[in-house]
């Protein structure tokens, strides 16, 4: 069902990934070639690289223990070499993080035979890891600072040779986080008529509603609720910025839930669509059912949260419109943002 030969070689590699855990041999081969490359010696590296550095029987202690180094621990499919986390949250030294031990920095600091990979992304909290590290003469040829979002396509969701674009846009920005993919599609459509953007994260929101006024961004209109195939309240996991997403278990916080269905006036003929909403794409999709189905947007949808997503999303779009085109592209050098797009 794939329209091109880029698409198909993007498909094989995720699913040859999830059945060998091999990053280098499947996830570097569909990295965009014009991304820019980070020097080891210039202190980050991604994912592959780091890891090809690091010695079969080593111990590695993934410094942090938040949602990033969640994300790497997974990606990584449990790498044997993860030892322990390491942390200031004294709760999570006594009870754990995904099944492993959590060492304090002062533990850390006595024991300077393991690999320490940084997994912090915030700029000062990672300063501060990095000046503390170097202040207990760590061994500099141990420590790794792990490279994230930094180096993403600017192409994600706007790729040339499968999206056009016109002034007339209305756009349903599902999982906005930052409102930085609606800001985007301003830039290359300067009437852009009308943008509904969800983002049910309160932090997330709060910025939102800042950026829509600095931009004088009158064309958005942005709900604090998360998308689903119905109206519900479920379990939330918040706080954890462009991460932050519906809970499978019961957690403190919950979230109003719509479909997008009910929410968009029945006037607007939708033309865009694009998702990111951490594993909730397939239940949003059918939420947005009707909608699909009667103006047939344009869509651009991520595959990469779930592994049954790269089944279960082309089949559920081609079923509803048949005569949608598929395409696949991979937009970093990590494992995130495996996009699919359907054209009509």
């Amino acid at each position: 069902m794939l329209e091109d030969e880029k698409s198909r070689q993007v498909y094989l590699n995720r699913l040859n990934f999830m059945v060998t855990s091999d990053y280098n041999r499947y996830i570097q081969e569909i990295t965009p070639p014009h991304l820019p490359r980070v020097d080891k010696n210039g202190q980050y590296a991604f994912i592959g690289e780091i890891l090809s550095s690091i010695p079969t029987d080593a111990k590695v202690v993934l410094y942090g223990a938040g949602d990033y180094a969640e994300k790497i621990f997974y990606e990584w499919n449990r790498d044997q070499r993860v030892a322990a986390f390491c942390s200031n949250n004294t709760k999570k030294q006594k009870t754990g993080y995904l099944g492993y031990p959590v060492i304090s920095p002062e533990t850390l600091a006595k024991q300077k035979d393991f690999f320490v990979i940084v997994t912090v992304v915030k700029a000062a909290p990672r300063k501060e890891i990095q000046e503390y590290l170097e202040g207990i003469q760590y061994p500099a040829d141990r420590v790794f600072y792990l490279s994230f979002p930094d180096a993403l396509d600017e192409n994600q969701y706007f790729v040339p040779e499968v999206m056009e674009f016109g002034d007339e846009e209305v756009f349903l920005d599902v999982g906005c986080y930052n409102l930085d993919t609606s800001l985007k599609l301003k830039q290359r459509c300067p009437s852009l008529k009308k943008v509904y953007a969800f983002e049910p994260d309160p932090e997330n929101y709060k910025v939102c509603l800042e950026q829509k006024e600095y931009f004088s961004f009158s064309e958005a209109e942005i709900y604090p609720l998360g998308t689903w195939s119905h109206a519900d309240t479920l379990f939330f996991i918040e706080g954890e910025m462009e991460s932050s997403r519906i809970a499978l278990d019961k957690t403190s916080f919950s979230v109003e839930v719509v479909a997008i269905d009910d929410i968009v006036d029945p006037s607007d003929k939708v033309t865009f669509i694009k998702m990111d909403v951490e594993g909730a794409e397939l239940e949003s999709l059918k939420g947005a059912k009707n909608i699909i189905l009667r103006d047939c947007p344009k869509l651009a949808i991520c595959i990469y949260h779930k592994p049954e997503d790269l089944v279960d999303i082309p089949l559920y779009i081609k079923g509803l419109v048949p005569e949608y085109k598929l395409y696949i592209r991979h937009h970093t050098h990590y494992l995130g943002e495996t996009v699919l797009y359907a054209v009509k």
